[in-house]
């Protein structure tokens, strides 16, 4: 009888002891092995850390190719530096709809954001830059203008740009300067402009880069009411809260931002202008 006391009495004491490893989300293997418990608590890989930073830097990148004297080119070895600096030192680019939401609607963004843009579509954004971004899987926005330079691109290839992370938005439909233009005329470049890349991408177009950097406020009300909420200038600086989401600051990028001025570009608001 007593031998049968201790058997009910020592399975009734294993139960309760299986009961309390799964009531902590452990079973017996791994409460036996050092820092088991720690890789249960694990937060999931894919987790992104997020903040509200003061300020986000929006590169602006024109083409890349071996034009020394021409710093609206940047060559290939710098731009592939550059984006190598980024993706080693822990800098996450976000989409421009992420820079509506991080100014509009005061939402949070992953750790050290950047915005990473490209004026006019050379044939150089889809043979060198695309790459480059996909290898780290880095997103991405190209500002092109249909009308002006359609040949440039075909459709097939900005499909594929916009598959590998690129966002395909509106520089205008002829590459006009906007305040030279008639309200009618602005009118026509932006609807155009946004009708062509809508039907031709499947998508709602809605963020806009001023040719040449020029606007007036007719531009700003034509966007709006076209549905556009961001737009881009060449203005100098950081994007930062509270500022209009039609008239964001960009930082100029060619040969003459070598990589100490790069890393200057990113970590201050008041950085030099070369």
């Amino acid at each position: 009888m007593k031998r049968k006391l201790f058997i009910v009495g020592t399975f009734i004491a294993l139960i309760a002891l299986i009961g309390v490893f799964y009531q902590q989300g452990r079973t017996p293997d791994q409460q036996s092995k050092p820092g088991a418990a720690s890789i249960v608590m694990k937060s999931s890989p894919f987790a992104e850390a997020k903040a509200f930073p003061p300020g986000v830097p929006v590169l602006m990148y024109h083409s890349i190719g071996e034009e020394p004297n021409n710093d609206a080119v940047i060559s290939k070895e710098r731009f592939v530096e550059q984006m190598k600096y980024l993706h080693e030192s822990g800098y996450h680019p976000v989409s421009l709809d992420d820079l509506h939401d991080y100014l509009a609607l005061k939402k949070e963004l992953p750790l050290k954001p950047v915005v990473i843009t490209f004026d006019d579509g050379y044939r150089d954004t889809y043979e060198i830059a695309m790459p480059v971004l996909k290898q780290y899987g880095f997103r991405s926005v190209l500002f092109f203008p249909v009308g002006k330079d359609g040949g440039r691109l075909s459709w097939a290839e900005l499909r594929e740009m916009k598959a590998s992370g690129m966002e395909i938005a509106s520089h205008s439909y002829n590459h006009r300067s906007m305040d030279g233009l008639s309200r009618a005329e602005q009118a026509q470049e932006i609807q155009n402009s946004k009708k062509t890349l809508d039907q031709n991408l499947n998508q709602n177009t809605r963020w806009f880069c001023y040719p040449n950097g020029r606007y007036g406020p007719e531009t700003l009300e034509l966007l709006k009411a076209n549905g556009f909420t961001v737009a881009v200038t060449t203005e100098p600086g950081w994007v930062k809260p509270g500022d209009h989401p039609l008239t964001l600051r960009r930082i100029w990028m060619g040969n003459s931002v070598d990589l100490k001025h790069f890393e200057e570009r990113l970590t201050r608001e008041k950085y030099s202008i070369l």
